[in-house]
């Protein structure tokens, strides 16, 4: 449920529809790790002299002692944070609300780039199946980018060493989820050239529109009839941060409730969003034109001025929602347009 900071995924509120059609139709059983052309093991790709390593996180700390072979992902993202650093992981967690076979489009991608066989799916909708995971036998289980609960972090660990979110469900920036990742496969100095790799891309895309610096925004969705503005920790504002802009000041009016990574604002309070910048996402086109018909969204400086830009793309909302040097790179070329003509207000 949306109230439970642990299980409630960032999709939940990312405006995803319920499945696009992947990239391409591939089908096949779980993955062996193994590549027979560019990709590789984590034994194969890993310096021998990083082990043993302690990861720590919301729980505690994980020790990996030896390399790892054999991972499963049951985080949203990691698997292509994993991916970027040329790994396969066996299993990965389904997106069963981006896509319609299960896959993202940029994984599919990059794992056939790398040779690779698709990994085995892990529905983890209503938790993460300890048993299913097992049967995978992995030796290293990544949920960096979840929400993943104690109790499941405890059974997890006596499969293979687990490594929960950092910090705060659903919070993890990507900059420490890919060198968190990084450590844990023992390719640490390969993700931090990944991160510095990231930031000068973005960094490149925010000097291409000067517009964007100091620009206010609002970033979000709506949510049983209320704004749902995701705030400052939460990935998709701090990519709008990353790219120059500055949170609006109606972001300090919001109610977030405890541990959670979006707060909300009636409708009846639209006149409050000082943005100049208002990016929306909508499960799906009649929702978005139904709610951009109110005549109170549509008093919204932003929308009225030409800084509103709405997206009802599932697979977009999804590498936005969930940023890592793999999905960055897809996203941008359609995102950043748009973000450009919002700033310049004229969406």
């Amino acid at each position: 449920m949306l109230d439970d900071a642990h299980r409630a995924p960032a999709w939940r509120l990312a405006g995803a529809a319920t499945a696009i059609v992947a990239a391409a139709a591939l089908t096949g059983c779980g993955g062996s790790g193994e590549s027979d052309e560019g990709g590789s093991t984590a034994a194969e790709s890993a310096d021998t002299g990083a082990f043993p390593v302690s990861i720590e996180h919301t729980y505690g700390s994980t020790e990996i002692t030896e390399r790892p072979e054999r991972i499963v992902t049951v985080g949203w993202s990691d698997e292509g944070t994993l991916l970027e650093l040329g790994i396969v992981p066996v299993g990965i967690a389904e997106s069963t609300f981006a896509s319609e076979d299960g896959y993202l489009p940029w994984d599919v991608a990059k794992i056939e780039e790398l040779g690779g066989e698709l990994p085995t799916l892990i529905n983890t909708d209503n938790g993460i199946p300890t048993e299913q995971v097992a049967t995978l036998a992995p030796d290293l289980i990544l949920g960096v980018q979840s929400g993943m609960q104690e109790s499941e972090y405890e059974d997890l660990s006596q499969v293979a060493p687990t490594i929960p979110y950092l910090d705060q469900p659903w919070m993890t920036g990507w900059q420490e989820q890919t060198q968190a990742i990084g450590t844990a496969v023992g390719k640490p100095d390969e993700a931090t050239a990944l991160v510095a790799e990231t930031e000068d891309y973005l960094a490149e895309l925010a000097a291409e529109h000067p517009e964007f610096e100091g620009t206010s925004f609002v970033i979000g969705t709506m949510y049983e009839g209320e704004f749902a503005f995701y705030v400052e920790g939460e990935p998709r504002a701090e990519l709008m941060k990353q790219l120059g802009f500055t949170p609006a000041e109606v972001t300090d009016e919001l109610h977030v409730a405890d541990g959670q990574f979006y707060g909300t604002l009636s409708m009846e309070n639209a006149d409050k969003i000082d943005a100049q910048t208002m990016v929306m996402w909508f499960n799906t086109a009649e929702d978005q034109q139904r709610i951009e018909d109110n005549e109170v969204f549509q008093q919204i400086p932003a929308v009225r001025d030409g800084g509103y830009i709405a997206f009802n793309d599932p697979a977009l909302a999804m590498a936005v929602s969930t940023p890592n040097p793999l999905s960055l790179p897809w996203a941008m070329d359609e995102f950043v347009p748009e973000l450009g003509k919002a700033a310049q207000g004229q969406a």
